[in-house]
This record gives C-alpha cells, sequence and structure tokens, in this order.
C-alpha cells in the first residue's frame, strides 16, 4: 500500500512504510521525495532534526492517517542517495493500525507462540 506524505496540501513524498512497531503504533519505510522535498528537506537532518510543521501522512485515497506522535523523516540522502530518506510516523492508534497493517500485527503476535 502506498501513502502519500503532505506539508499543507503539497505532496512531498510517499512511502509504502514497509516496517512497524506494533506495540507502539509504529509504521516506517523508505521516503520517496517529490521535489516540493526540499522546501523541507533542512528540517530532516538527522544530527538536528526538527518537527516539520503541518506535515500529514494519508493513504492514496485521501484519508489521513491520525497518529498521536511526531512524523519525522531522517535524510542520509547525502551520504546514501535516495535510498538513504526514511519516514517515521509514531502513535497509530488500535484498531487503526490493525487494519492498516495487519503483517506487522501477525509478525509480533507469532513471536510469542
Amino acid at each position: 500500500m502506498r501513502f502519500v506524505v503532505k506539508v499543507d496540501n503539497d505532496i512531498v513524498g510517499f512511502s509504502e512504510l514497509e516496517g512497524g512497531d506494533p506495540p507502539m503504533g509504529m509504521a516506517h519505510g523508505k521516503f520517496v521525495p517529490t521535489e516540493v522535498y526540499k522546501s523541507i528537506q533542512q528540517h530532516c537532518n538527522p544530527e538536528a532534526l526538527q518537527p516539520i510543521p503541518n506535515i500529514s501522512v494519508e493513504l492514496e485515497g485521501g484519508q489521513q492517517i491520525e497518529h498521536s506522535g511526531p512524523i519525522q523523516i531522517v535524510d542520509f540522502g547525502s551520504k546514501y542517495g535516495e535510498v538513504g530518506i526514511h519516514i517515521f510516523i509514531d502513535g497509530i492508534p488500535y484498531p487503526l493500525y490493525g487494519d492498516l497493517f495487519p503483517q506487522y500485527v501477525a509478525v509480533y503476535r507469532n513471536q510469542f507462540k
């Protein structure tokens, strides 16, 4: 599933959020920037992360992902290229987390069997 990352109404990038931590309600993944990303890139320095004002993550259909924690983009792109840019979204509540990421919930539960 592809997610759209926006600042205000501008699309700054995309992610498939291919990793997660169910107890934390956290999802993360490779971030694929658009040209608009340059306008917020200064907030994404891994040595001095800053909050990104008005950032949101949505399903491609437009439904915004509810969350209680921060959304951070960590940019190691100068060292690793585009594969070095990742996004983290924290505090996605249940049951929404389980609906969006059932595969991460299944892996987490299976470790206790």
